[in-house]
């Protein structure tokens, strides 16, 4: 080799030492392409701050801190969740309308790209960005996310802004941090347990929650202002039935009117006591084995379900009741919620409030074993990530695990904050005596009615918040295999934060609706068939004051099932 071969080979080295000083502390070693007065046009959301306009995020497997997937065990990937946003004017950068948006990169970033809209400024939904580890899980995985806008206006601004996420391999025998929702925030002193009712009668005892006929919101399908307050479509960006008045639910970005008359009945057996008031909540069920009355073409047991049913068996006393409601589709449908297992929850009345009840729920359609974990000997071989028949694609079974998390590590908001878990047999059919476009009142499944879909879900409502979102999170490349949440953002992560939920305050009172409190909730259902198959689901329940009932007994033993 010669002098000149080994000035040539140092400076290589020499570069590829300094790379790697940039990988290493997080120094930005990619920045925006722009000068100060472009620079607001694009940014990167849900990120530090000294990475918004770009530069180096590092993220180990299971460290719950920075890898959102919710799984506790090293499972070969990090969740990052990121979101990009334009216009955000600032200093010398004023918002202008754009010409061109894109967010690129080898990681599915194209959820992130929002969408413009004149000079204002827009982010796109909260994004969950799965990395992947190299070298079957031994080495560091990257992803590089390329965000680029383009002025109208002449002179062109541009502004290209670059993030390189990384996750690193947690090392071998090393446990994953505790995760949870431990609140760091120190209890404020003097809290005390508030009434439910104030009646004189205490805490313990059984309440009822009754849904009234809420203000209009923009539902899960809107390009603008998704879940915030409207009065008509055009406050929701357009669309015909974006402004929904609530209650709602929302199913593969399709409304379904909640009827008014929902009720949840919650009993408490026992207070528990300040700071926290945390009191346990039980909805009761009956007998879970009895046949679903509002069924009847389904079957009865101990016969298997009729063809089209997934299960025939329901709470014959429920706690949580919903009348059958009209689903606007294919001219008109039937759908109804039952039972089919005991409920649970909490309802914290301390005053100042020191709960923490936001609810997260992640889902992957892959099968994790009768475990229930992935990353475990009992893991079954991948399927296709498909809703093909042959070979049967991941879509096909209703086997998946929901990951769950309670809590944001924040006190929530003053006033009577409540969680209630409602496992429910979601069913839909085409009535045969309900008019054309309708669903006479107290309709069944019964006869030869046509079968549309039946899901299995658990619908978890809070007055704090909810998120729901799909995401790989074994590492197989496999998330969702079916609808999703809705066409625009079918892997979501979608949150309903406060508004639109809220607790009832503590005195009761109610705004000029009637309404006290909005429940909220977020969450997955494998229907293991079509044509929605893996599918992610929004509601928002506006109920009426807590109401006290005569004291009911209430013996459930909480199951833990797979896959939530």
């Amino acid at each position: 080799m010669n002098h000149g071969e080994r000035r040539c080979a140092t400076r290589h080295r020499l570069r590829r030492f300094v790379l790697a000083v940039f990988m290493a502390t997080g120094i930005p070693g990619a920045q925006a392409m722009a000068d100060a007065t472009s620079e607001c046009l694009v940014s990167f959301g849900d990120v530090p701050d000294a990475q918004k306009s770009g530069g180096t995020i590092q993220c180990t497997d299971c460290d719950p801190s920075c890898d959102a997937d919710g799984v506790n065990l090293p499972n070969g990937s990090c969740t990052f969740t990121v979101k990009a946003c334009v216009n955000q004017a600032d200093g010398t950068c004023t918002a202008t309308e754009l010409k061109k948006v894109t967010v690129k990169g080898k990681c599915g970033p194209s959820a992130l790209t929002p969408v413009s809209s004149g000079a204002a400024p827009v982010c796109s939904e909260d994004t969950n960005v799965s990395v992947k580890l190299s070298k079957h899980g031994r080495k560091r995985g990257r992803c590089k996310l390329v965000a680029k806008a383009v002025s109208s206006s002449k002179p062109r601004r541009i502004d290209k802004d670059v993030l390189m996420l990384i996750c690193n391999p947690r090392p071998a025998g090393e446990a994953c941090p505790a995760s949870g929702p431990t609140t760091t925030t120190t209890l404020p002193e003097n809290v005390v347990c508030e009434p439910l009712v104030n009646d004189g009668q205490g805490i313990p005892g059984t309440y009822r929650l009754l849904s009234v006929q809420g203000p209009k919101i923009c539902q899960t399908n809107a390009p603008q202002n998704r879940f915030g307050p409207c009065t008509t479509d055009a406050d929701c960006g357009g669309g015909a039935g974006n402004c929904a008045t609530t209650p709602w639910a929302s199913a593969d970005g399709v409304v379904l009117p909640f009827p008014t008359g929902i009720a949840t009945a919650l009993t408490i057996s026992a207070e528990d006591p300040p700071p926290h008031c945390n009191h346990t909540a039980c909805i009761p069920c009956g007998n879970e084995a009895a046949a679903c009355a509002g069924l009847p073409a389904c079957g009865a047991p101990p016969a298997a379900p009729n063809p089209g049913c997934i299960k025939n068996t329901c709470c014959d006393q429920p706690g949580f009741t919903i009348p059958t409601f009209l689903v606007p589709l294919l001219g008109g449908l039937c759908s109804r919620l039952d039972m089919y297992r005991c409920g649970f929850g909490v309802v914290n009345s301390s005053n100042p409030q020191v709960g923490d009840n936001e609810v997260t729920k992640t889902g992957d359609t892959s099968d994790p074993g009768p475990d229930c974990e992935y990353g475990t000997a009992d893991d079954p071989p991948a399927k296709p990530c498909n809703t093909l028949d042959a070979p049967p694609g991941a879509g096909h079974d209703l086997k998946g695990k929901v990951s769950r998390r309670v809590g944001n590590n924040a006190f929530d908001m003053n006033g009577i904050q409540y969680r209630a878990s409602v496992p429910s047999l979601s069913t839909t059919w085409q009535d045969g005596q309900s008019p054309s476009g309708t669903c006479a009142p107290g309709s069944i499944f019964d006869g030869n009615e046509l079968i549309i879909t039946q899901l299995v879900l658990n619908a978890e409502f809070s007055t704090a918040g909810a998120t729901g979102s799909f995401a790989d999170l074994n590492g197989d490349g496999c998330a969702r295999a079916g609808a999703g949440f809705s066409n625009a953002n079918k892997n979501g992560p979608f949150t309903l934060g406060s508004p639109p939920a809220a607790p009832q305050p503590y005195d009761g009172h109610t705004d000029a609706l009637g309404v006290a409190s909005t429940a909220v909730s977020a969450g997955i259902a494998l229907s293991g068939g079509g044509p929605l198959y893996d599918i992610g689901f929004i509601a928002v329940l506006t109920n009426g004051p807590i109401t006290r009932l005569p004291t009911a007994s209430c013996s459930c033993t909480q199951t833990p099932g797979c896959p939530e």
